[in-house]
This record gives structure tokens, C-alpha cells and sequence, in this order.
């Protein structure tokens, strides 16, 4: 089972958004009773919070090594914090009640995705060799990708008896197919549901295949 966390990366931040999340932690760390050894230690921190807020100023009508200065303090601070998270999550082990008191903001558990619906629109095309089609799939929100079943008809009853591929996108290329044979082929999205029989299809395409 998944547990929430101090969330230890900062990169996603904005340069002037930095300093008050660092700020916000250092505060909330400090003589808080959870958490009486931090790692790196408090002190470290805040100078490099200042260090780089400094920095952040400078640079707003300063030089490229100004910036090229702020980048470097703000890579220290977020490795600083970084440290620090991974400090908060020994300590708490997954208690909600620590993780909120240190001032990080916590991991969400993600959600299951379930079986999801089947595809909006689903369309098969000729390719430009023999043998070959181009697969489109309407797209799935949260989809992780899409299974494409295919087989020469008569296509089986039982799903599991068909061919089939794995797509990471909406489009893809079928190839080694049986050149002059008509094939049929339906798609689904690939998401938790990992027994075909679980899955939603798309209307069956048949067509046949130069």
C-alpha cells in the first residue's frame, strides 16, 4: 500500500516562489518536537534561503554570471531541501500529523484508474507497405496507453485468442499482417483492468490488407 510523503523535489517552483516555500519550512521545523535532529540542520538552510533571495535581486537587471550565480544558489537550496524531505519521510514514516507539522507538501495517494471507457472513435488505414496499417484511436483521458486486438478473419469468439499490441499513444503502425487477407481489428485503453476481458472495445474494424 502506497504511503503519502514529504514531497522532495522543488523544480517545478517558480525562481521567486522558492524562497517562502523554503521560508514556510525552515518555520515550521524549527523546535518542532517530531522532528528534533534535522538534516541538514536549520541553520544551513535559512543561510542558503538568504543567499539566494539575494541573488534572485541581483540578477533582476544584473549580468548572465548573475543569473548563472542564482541558478547555482538555487540548485543548493533545492538539494539542501531536498535532504531535508528525505529526513521529514525517515522520521514520519507516512504520519499525517508529522509530515503537515514540517511545512512540505505531501505526496497525494493517486487515485485508481479503474476500467475506463472504451475509445471515443477508433479508425484503421491502409499503410504504405503490404502488410502494414495505421492504427488511430480517439483519445481516453488517464488512459496509459491502448491495446489494439487484431485477427484474420474469421476472428475467434474469445478475445484472448486475437493478436495484439500495445500503443504508449493514440496512433501507431501494425506491421507483419498477411498481405491479401482481410483482417478485423478493435481497440481499448490500456489502464488497471490487465485481462482483456475487462476492457471496453471500440466498434470492430474489418478490412482487408494489400
Amino acid at each position: 500500500m502506497k504511503t503519502q510523503k514529504a514531497r522532495i523535489s522543488f523544480s517545478k517552483l517558480k525562481d521567486n516562489d522558492l524562497p517562502s516555500a523554503a521560508q514556510l519550512i525552515v518555520n515550521k521545523m524549527t523546535n518542532n518536537s517530531y522532528f528534533p535532529n534535522p538534516e541538514p540542520n536549520l541553520a544551513t538552510i535559512q543561510t542558503a534561503i538568504t543567499v539566494y533571495a539575494y541573488a534572485l535581486v541581483k540578477c533582476l537587471d544584473g549580468t548572465k554570471q548573475d543569473t548563472a550565480t542564482k541558478n547555482a544558489y538555487r540548485l543548493n537550496l533545492e538539494d539542501l531541501l531536498g535532504s531535508l524531505g528525505n529526513y521529514v519521510n525517515l522520521i514520519a514514516q507516512g504520519d499525517l500529523i508529522k509530515l503537515d507539522s514540517s511545512g512540505f507538501i505531501i505526496s497525494k495517494i493517486p487515485e485508481p484508474v479503474g476500467i475506463l471507457d472504451a475509445p471515443p472513435s477508433f479508425n484503421v488505414l491502409l499503410g504504405n507497405n503490404s502488410g502494414e496499417v495505421i492504427i488511430e484511436i480517439g483519445v481516453v483521458d488517464r488512459a496509459s496507453g491502448y491495446i489494439v486486438l487484431y485477427s484474420e478473419l474469421p476472428a475467434p469468439a474469445d478475445n484472448e485468442h486475437w493478436n495484439s499490441k500495445l500503443f504508449s499513444k493514440s496512433k501507431g503502425l501494425l506491421t507483419n499482417l498477411k498481405a491479401e487477407s482481410k483482417y478485423a481489428f478493435k481497440a481499448a485503453t490500456s489502464s488497471e483492468a490487465n485481462r482483456i476481458g475487462l476492457y471496453n472495445f471500440s466498434n470492430t474494424i474489418e478490412k482487408l490488407v494489400p
